[in-house]
């Protein structure tokens, strides 16, 4: 049996072997499993998660307090004033969409200039 710099492809190129230098397979798996399969967390580690928890249990007790009192607590307490949040909830809804649809309908007309047009149009998608 030939070896690895003695093997050919398909095509007769020489093999050229994945891993070089003293690496094999298994010196490469366990570098990469290492950094899940380690022992301990580092104080920051652990400060940061306590941190986003701590975070995310704020926002989910401003959501429930929102469903449990109602948009009220914004200090929009006149009825028909309430609708100002709705409105502006769709006005960026509907420039998100038209961004797409411009871009969409460019691709779709496979027009050759639209690279700027279509970057503006998913930048302000996005944004």
């Amino acid at each position: 049996m030939p070896t690895l710099k003695e093997q050919k492809t398909e095509r007769g190129e020489p093999h050229i072997p994945l891993i070089g230098g003293d690496q094999t397979y298994e010196s490469v798996t366990d570098k990469i499993a290492s950094a899940v399969y380690f022992k301990g967390f580092t104080r920051w580690w652990m400060a940061g998660v306590l941190l986003s928890f701590l975070v995310l249990m704020m926002f989910l007790q401003a959501v429930a307090w929102l469903f449990i009192k109602g948009t009220g607590i914004w200090g929009i307490t006149v009825p028909t004033a309430w609708g100002f949040a709705n409105i502006n909830f769709v006005w960026w809804i509907g420039i998100g969409h038209a961004g797409t649809l411009i871009s969409a309908i460019l691709l779709l007309m496979r027009q050759q200039w639209r690279t700027s047009i279509n970057r503006f149009a998913e930048a302000m998608t996005l944004f």
